[in-house]
């Protein structure tokens, strides 16, 4: 009972169970996705806004410092003594030395002024550093097509183009403008290589971009992406690549989750700076980004799991109260099967719960009545059974008595009658012989009459004896090996004469795979001499036809005796009853065919004990069907009460 109880439960709280935890499930999961998109637009917004903020920092930096070498290209005394320097005057003379002391002074306290100026370098037409705040470039030759941004002044639309410092090995620009005398002709080229270390601190700061958000500079030197003034290049040495830095190197802009140069998830926003000729990154890590969407998800689902463990815990006890008065009409149902029919339930509500226990205590009350009406009346009906009992046995010996009594009469009666046939019939056949010899042969029919009504009447009587000694179980079997060519020879020299008497032709067809047979030869030559004699007495002028074969049925052996004739047939109301004892096609052909309609029936009996069934139909043709089948090993229950001769 705990187990159905258990069942119903689980039956009431499963469904509800799983639709609850897929609720919140659902819930947790459109609510994390949701506020997953939401908070990447946010991230897209907040960095789309740094990136611009970087972007116009970028500009202001790069446009100050541009307009700072323009102003100092321009300054007086840098014009002086650059023309000085660019004049020829040997390097010891007093005018050089002068004028290289001058612009060490000068350029110092513009350099402590302006400390990302990292070199100053004053530069003839033919490349050749006439001075600079770095000694070891004077007197060196400076290439001004390669690694070099020159520019003559404001108008000129110019991207800086970055380097790998040969003496720092670190990323630099240096922008070169020309140093111009009193006529405005230019007499030399003022290089002046910039510190990125502003530039790195303005891209790295990560003002509203949390703790992971970064912002980086990459451009390309020798044909490789490089980080452009930044610590990062500490850490990736060679060409760095994500789907970031290619989309914004190729001219891009936009934005998208994807993996940074180092492999780690990101979402982050690119651009092509066309300005710096750079790739400006915006990035932070995917984890930091969507950890208020996880947050979100997770207190869902606990309030979610919570409120779906009170729900469940209240639909428990609710379901309890339910299936307990279930529970107890199972119980009281089950000993109602058992046999105990003295069940009552206590009736709680008068909800549905209440009406079915109500009915099942009428239905009980009422079928304990039944039952003590049942017993009573199987009492009355074991008293008529004792009294029709003794009825049945007296009638029994009643009937085996009268049973005796007609097989001693029959036995009598038979050897009494037998005895003057036969004599009738043996002093007939000598008046034959003797009526021939005198000449009278008028008499010959008359003896002839007298011979076959004899025999005919000794027929009737063998018949009977027989059908007797069946009803009576005294009949046996004598098992012998037999040849069915021989049987079915025999047969046809007793056959073929009453069939030559009515013009029929009798045709045999053995397709019997099997010589010899172990039966009762006198029986099957009876079975075969009555459906044979049968048939011949219903056809006139026709055919009868006898096949034998050896099908196999259901696993079984069989031999299988066809006889097919072209007569009359059998009345389709007659099929059922043509093995009956006494039974003829109809009673018009009783009284215009001989017979006394008690071949057929021991033909059926003598069948059944050898093991086998006999069928009879009408054939499609005309005439009727006989089909005689018989085991090819006889059944071992015949073969117990058979004996066998040697």
């Amino acid at each position: 009972m705990k187990i159905r109880s258990t069942s119903l439960l689980l039956r009431l709280i499963t469904p509800l169970s799983l639709l609850s935890v897929a609720t919140v499930l659902t819930i947790s999961v459109s609510t994390y996705f949701s506020a997953r998109e939401t908070l990447k637009n946010s991230v897209y917004d907040r960095l789309s806004v740094a990136a611009s903020l970087k972007e116009e920092e970028l500009n202001q930096w790069f446009e100050t410092h541009r307009n700072d070498i323009l102003l100092l290209a321009r300054l007086p005394e840098i014009q002086t003594e650059a023309a000085v320097l660019v004049s020829g005057a040997a390097a010891d003379t007093t005018a050089n030395q002068t004028a290289r002391e001058r612009l060490t002074s000068y350029l110092r306290d513009i350099v402590t002024f302006k400390p990302h100026l990292a070199e100053v370098s004053v530069v003839s037409e033919d490349g050749l550093v006439l001075f600079s705040t770095n000694k070891s470039l004077e007197n060196t030759t400076q290439s001004l097509e390669t690694n070099t941004t020159y520019f003559a002044d404001e108008s000129d639309d110019v991207a800086p183009i970055p380097y790998i410092s040969p003496t720092t090995e670190a990323t630099a620009i240096t922008l070169a403008t020309p140093v111009l005398n009193a006529a405005n002709s230019r007499i030399g080229i003022l290089l002046v290589t910039l510190d990125l270390q502003d530039v790195d601190s303005l891209i790295q700061e990560r003002t509203g971009l949390g703790e992971t958000g970064t912002t980086y500079l990459v451009g390309q030197i020798d044909e490789q992406n490089t980080f452009i003034a930044s610590d990062e290049e500490q850490d990736s040495a060679g060409n760095i690549t994500s789907f970031a830095i290619d989309q914004a190197i190729a001219g891009e802009s936009g934005a998208g989750l994807y993996q940074n140069y180092a492999g780690k998830p990101v979402i982050g926003v690119y651009r092509w700076l066309d300005n710096q000729s750079l790739a400006l990154i915006a990035e932070i890590n995917q984890r930091e980004a969507f950890a208020p969407a996880r947050a979100l998800a997770r207190n869902i689902l606990l309030i979610g799991f919570v409120a779906t463990g009170l729900l469940l815990s209240g639909i428990y006890l609710l379901s309890r109260r339910i299936t307990q008065p279930i529970t107890d009409i199972t119980k009281a149902a089950i000993q109602l099967q058992s046999g105990q029919l003295d069940q009552s339930l206590t009736v709680t509500s008068q909800d549905e719960i209440g009406v079915l226990a109500r009915a099942f205590n009428h239905m009980a009350q009422q079928l304990k009545q039944s039952f003590d009406i049942l017993e009573n009346t199987n009492q009355e009906l074991e008293v008529r059974v004792k009294e029709r009992t003794l009825a049945l046995e007296a009638a029994k010996e009643a009937a085996e008595a009268a049973t005796r009594t007609k097989s001693a009469f029959l036995a009598n009666m038979s050897h009494e009658l037998r005895t003057p046939l036969n004599s009738i019939i043996g002093y007939s056949e000598m008046l034959e012989e003797d009526v021939e010899l005198v000449g009278e042969a008028s008499l010959i029919n008359d003896l002839r009459k007298i011979q076959g009504s004899s025999k005919h009447l000794l027929n009737l009587i063998d018949s009977i004896l027989n059908l007797s000694k069946i009803e009576t179980g005294r009949m046996g079997l004598q098992l012998e090996s037999i040849s069915i060519a021989s049987l079915v020879e025999d047969i046809l020299a007793t056959v073929r004469l009453a069939a030559d008497k009515k013009a029929n032709q009798v045709l045999v067809q053995n397709l019997s795979t099997i010589d010899t047979l172990q039966t009762d030869f006198d029986k099957l030559r009876q079975c075969l001499e009555h459906v044979l004699s049968n048939a011949n007495k219903f056809t006139d002028q026709g055919q009868i036809t006898l096949t034998i074969q050896t099908p196999r049925y259901d696993g079984e052996n069989y031999l299988e005796f066809t006889v097919e004739d072209t007569g009359i047939g059998i009345a389709p109301d007659q099929l059922e009853q043509v093995f009956e004892a006494f039974t003829q096609a109809d009673d018009s052909s009783t009284r215009r065919f001989e017979g006394t309609g008690l071949g057929l029936t021991i033909t059926r009996e003598f069948v059944y004990m050898l093991g086998g069934v006999i069928t009879a139909q009408n054939s499609p043709t005309g005439g009727a069907i006989f089909t005689i089948r018989i085991p090819q090993v006889i059944p071992s229950l015949q073969r117990q009460l058979a004996t066998t001769k040697a």
